[in-house]
């Protein structure tokens, strides 16, 4: 009986024992699936012999983290420089009780005669210079030219303004020119790329994409220069716009009052769609300071663009922003350059301007 009961007793303390076991298991928060992985990226992930990139990671659930090529044991997060002299991948491998998973990452070495092609602005007072994607290039590769993809624009530098023609290898142009879609093969050398400025002329393609047509010779009151819109501001013309209301301040005739004109007609005049409210809304090339141009502006749109068949202008009449009186206005015929005022009430063509 007294053996019995050691044996009963034996039996039910390795019971105890092995519940104990399996409860405490159960309770210790044992994963149930493998690590998961967050992220793993080497910034930048190409790099010339003797930069660095940096190795950054997060990791989920992993009671071990570690990175090969000599890394070893790292944190479940965190980032780490590395050095590689060719190109190398890298494996990050996370484990728990649940099993391992691994992924990689690449960082490309390039040869140290690797080069890069830069583009600089060369004075702009606007816009941003192109930055090539594809940069880094080996020795021999061939470079396409990228154009003035950030409307580089200079403006009103040292009282004259300039235009954009190309990019060269010098800032003074004395290098090698380059050509917006144009290719080179590069060398061994990097290369920068300077933008190349020419003055504004009449005729000229001006920062909005349309005409020059007038320079006053210096700088005053913010602007030199006049540029008229590349097309006609409507499919079928407009009127003047209202009859009958004399526009306080609208009268003026000279050029540089077009823009005043307009504003006055603006204000005093709310009629939709008359010839000074299509230029007022108008947002062309990045640009929205558009006005209905005076008498003498538009003459001299006629004169300096039409009558060399520029701009695309009609051999039609065109409405200036100039009133004569409340019933009529200043036009403009495009045929033979006559200008006389007219009833507000005719439909006659629009071309907007804009000063800088």
């Amino acid at each position: 009986m007294k053996n019995r009961r050691i044996t009963y007793f034996k039996y039910f303390s390795l019971f105890s024992v092995i519940a104990v076991l399996v409860f405490s298991t159960g309770c210790s928060g044992t994963p149930s699936s493998v690590p998961i992985i967050n992220s793993f990226s080497a910034v930048p992930s190409t790099i010339r012999v003797g930069e660095s990139s940096t190795l950054s990671w997060s990791v989920t659930d992993a009671t071990s983290v570690t990175i090969d090529n000599a890394i070893g044991s790292v944190a479940l997060s965190g980032t780490t420089a590395v050095n590689p002299t060719t190109t190398t991948t890298y494996i990050l491998t996370v484990t728990n009780t649940a099993g391992s998973v691994t992924t990689t990452t690449t960082v490309t070495v390039v040869s140290s005669a690797a080069v890069t092609i830069t583009y600089n602005g060369n004075g702009n007072t606007a816009g941003t210079v192109p930055i090539d994607p594809s940069s880094l290039y080996e020795y021999g590769a061939t470079v396409t030219v990228l154009g003035n993809t950030g409307d580089l624009t200079r403006i009103n530098d040292g009282g004259t303004s300039y235009r954009f023609t190309g990019w060269n290898t010098k800032a003074d142009g004395s290098g090698t020119d380059q050509t917006e879609g144009s290719t080179f093969t590069m060398g061994v050398s990097d290369v920068t790329l300077y933008a190349q400025w020419t003055p504004y002329i009449l005729s000229d393609i001006g920062p909005a994409g349309g005409h020059i047509f007038y320079d006053k010779g210096s700088y005053s009151s913010g602007w030199r220069y006049l540029e008229a819109a590349p097309s006609d501001q409507s499919a079928s013309g407009a009127k003047w716009g209202c009859y009958g209301t004399s526009i306080s301040g609208a009268d003026g005739t000279a050029v540089g009052t077009g823009e005043q004109n307009t504003i006055d007609i603006k204000t005093g005049c709310v009629t939709a769609g008359t010839a000074a409210v299509l230029c007022v809304n108008l947002s062309l090339g990045g640009y929205t300071d558009w006005f209905l141009p005076s008498k003498d502006e538009l003459n001299l749109m006629y004169t300096n663009l039409k009558v060399h068949e520029i701009g695309g202008f009609k051999s039609s009449s065109y409405w200036s922003s100039s009133e004569y009186n409340a019933y009529k206005a200043w036009y403009q015929y495009f045929y033979d350059g006559f200008q006389y005022y007219i009833t507000k009430h005719a439909i006659y063509w629009v071309r907007a301007a804009r000063a800088f």
